[in-house]
C-alpha cells in the first residue's frame, strides 16, 4: 500500500488506513522505531496501565496495624 506525506504543523505524517488500524489493535499510542531503513509501527505495550485507575487508598488496610509489640522483644533495647 502506498500513502503520501502531508504537512502537519512543522512535521510530516500520514493517514493510517482504518483496516490496519484494527488488524493492529491500536487504540491511541504505537510504538514508532526505525530497524535497518524500515518504519515499524506497532501498539504501544503498557502492561501496567490503567493499575491505578479506581485505586481508594480509603479502602487500604494498613497491614501493621493490628502488630503489637512483645516485652520480650523490647527487653534489649534503650529508648
Amino acid at each position: 500500500m502506498q500513502t503520501t506525506l502531508r504537512k502537519i504543523g512543522n512535521s510530516r505524517g500520514i493517514i493510517i488506513p482504518s483496516s490496519i488500524i484494527e488488524q493492529l489493535h491500536i487504540d491511541n499510542e504505537v510504538e514508532m522505531e526505525v530497524q535497518d531503513g524500515v518504519l515499524l509501527l506497532k501498539p504501544s505495550n503498557t502492561p501496567r496501565k490503567g493499575w491505578f485507575d479506581h485505586y481508594n487508598p480509603e479502602k487500604d488496610i494498613e497491614p501493621l496495624s493490628e502488630m503489637k509489640d512483645l516485652e520480650s522483644e523490647q527487653e534489649d533495647w534503650q529508648w
